[in-house]
């Protein structure tokens, strides 16, 4: 068997080295006898190949039918129907209503098998919720808009007599289209008796047709959520009776309109959820529109509603001057998520009077953008999530609201300057003294002075509590000044998760090539 171990050209090979033409001669003669020995061995892979696809075929011909005769067994066609269903069930999504999807749940049920999509076509529970995109009538082809009628009216036949969840969305349909042809909202005329859940976004004329029904046409609706384009309520506005079914239990209005939110012809009493965002249209040369709510008014709410589990409301109106806050007692004894929030939103002390003892999760003010997440889901030890815009106070409004609440766990403070507000000492103090089963904190300080050595003295003491902490995370807008982490290198053994982040350090140390390139691409 020839080879080129030995190959005079050994040392050149893999070079850019240009051999002479005496030297291509030699090379052509070394290569002959390897090459020769190169095609017989490709000979014999070309004859194994067809060895090994003839094997190929064999296998296949015995595993097929091998195959079928196993599917026949299958544990899965065996499985009795309560247990198939409650799979099918458990495929739906949680999070939001069914999509119209074929390869999501229920409609991909119907295409495994034949059993499959009797099951799931016989089986109404199944699409008892339908998330409809209208498309937008003015941009989709006709065959496009009438082959999405068909489905949601096939949807709702399978559905049976099952109470219904359905979402609207049609963000690019407008009015003067005309509603004759907006046969998707007209489609759920006819099943309104089955509404039980109900979210709504698009047009407010559009959208009309469902919402001027009354409690005779919803009789079981218990949610109804609307975004809206144009006023739904007040002077000039389309009828809407839906706000006033007595079966309504769950709220969310995100709507732009000149009247009171306050006037809106809600069973107050009986909501057990709501979230409001009611903004003004139209602003004022002189400051804002009637529109909205103050805070004021966002606290009139809750006396309103005794029996709220969930509530969100967006202050989108200045106090009037010289107006002080109704101090009368709020009793919500059933309340576990409160957030207030607004660009008018301030506090100058917490509400002593407000009583909350079931509250788990309180934001006040924004959350701010980039910050690890808080989670509002409820607790089950009895502890709090907090997430507080210290911007809305002052320090003693800030104590008197951690004091309030000596159950936070999780703690997250944003503020755009936390030395103005607590200075170093004040605010070892304030969370050291304060917050005594606190484990998790997060702070947020943009243009803050508050000092490393003030966060490693913070550090220190609450590890020293006997509920010491669990995790800390910072971001300041200014350069290091000490390495806390060296410092707390010892608690971090202990299973301590510390991370901070230096805005000025990052931002001298990090190249972005790729800057800029946004703005300038329309120029290209």
């Amino acid at each position: 068997m020839s080879s080129l171990t030995d190959s005079p050209f050994a040392d050149r090979l893999n070079t850019n080295y240009i051999p002479s033409d005496s030297e291509i001669v030699e090379i052509r003669t070394l290569l002959a006898d390897p090459a020769d020995e190169l095609a017989r061995v490709e000979a014999q892979i070309e004859q194994m190949e067809i060895a090994l696809s003839q094997l190929k075929e064999l296998y296949a011909s015995l595993k097929t039918p091998i195959d079928a005769h196993r599917a026949l067994i299958s544990p899965m066609r065996c499985i009795p129907q309560d247990v198939l269903l409650a799979i099918f069930s458990s495929c739906l999504p949680s999070e939001h209503n069914a999509l119209i999807d074929p390869a999501e749940a229920p409609l991909l049920l119907g295409r495994i098998c034949r059993h499959w999509r009797d099951v799931t076509y016989s089986t109404p529970i199944l699409w008892s919720s339908i998330h409809i995109p209208c498309l937008g009538y003015l941009h989709a082809p006709p065959t496009m808009i009438s082959g999405l009628e068909r489905t949601v009216e096939t949807w709702l036949e399978r559905s049976s007599a099952c109470p219904l969840s359905v979402s609207v969305f049609d963000e690019i349909n407008f009015p003067w289209i005309g509603f004759e042809k907006h046969h998707l909202i007209l489609q759920l005329l006819p099943i309104s008796r089955r509404l039980g859940h109900l979210t709504l976004f698009g047009d407010a004329e559009l959208l009309s047709p469902i919402l001027r029904l009354g409690a005779e046409s919803l009789p079981v609706l218990k949610r109804i959520w609307i975004q809206v384009k144009g006023q739904i309520f007040g002077d000039d506005t389309y009828h809407t009776n839906a706000l006033q079914i007595p079966t309504l239990e769950d709220v969310t209005l995100l709507i732009t309109s000149d009247a009171d939110p306050l006037t809106l012809p809600l069973k107050w009493s009986q909501l057990t959820r709501i979230r409001l965002e009611c903004q003004s249209i139209w602003i004022e040369w002189n400051g804002p529109a009637a529109g909205g709510l103050n805070i004021g008014g966002a606290f009139e709410v809750l006396r309103r509603c005794p029996n709220l589990v969930h509530c969100e409301i967006r202050v989108t109106r200045p106090s009037e001057d010289g107006s002080t806050l109704d101090t009368s007692p709020i009793t919500l004894p059933h309340l576990r998520t409160l957030v207030l929030s607004g660009s008018y939103f301030q506090f100058q002390s917490w509400m002593s009077h407000l009583v909350v003892p079931k509250l788990c999760f309180l934001q006040l003010g924004e959350v701010a953008a980039g910050l690890p997440g808080i989670a509002s889901s409820a607790t089950r030890d009895g502890s709090m999530f907090a997430d507080i815009d210290t911007d809305r106070f002052t320090s003693s409004g800030l104590h008197e609201l951690l004091q309030s609440f000596p159950t936070i766990s999780h703690l997250r403070l944003s503020s755009s300057n936390f030395q103005q507000l607590l200075p170093d000492d004040a605010f070892i103090d304030l969370l050291h003294n304060l917050c005594p089963i606190m484990t998790n904190i997060t702070l947020l300080a943009p243009s803050a002075e508050l000092s490393d050595a003030a966060v490693l003295a913070f550090v220190k003491a609450r590890m020293a509590l006997p509920t010491p902490l669990q995790y800390f995370w910072a971001r300041f807008g200014r350069a290091r000044e000490l390495d806390i982490m060296l410092e707390v290198q010892s608690f971090i053994s202990d299973g301590l998760q510390v991370s901070l982040e230096y805005l000025l350090e990052r931002l001298e140390l990090e190249f972005r090539p790729r800057d800029g390139l946004d703005v300038f691409s329309s120029l290209y």
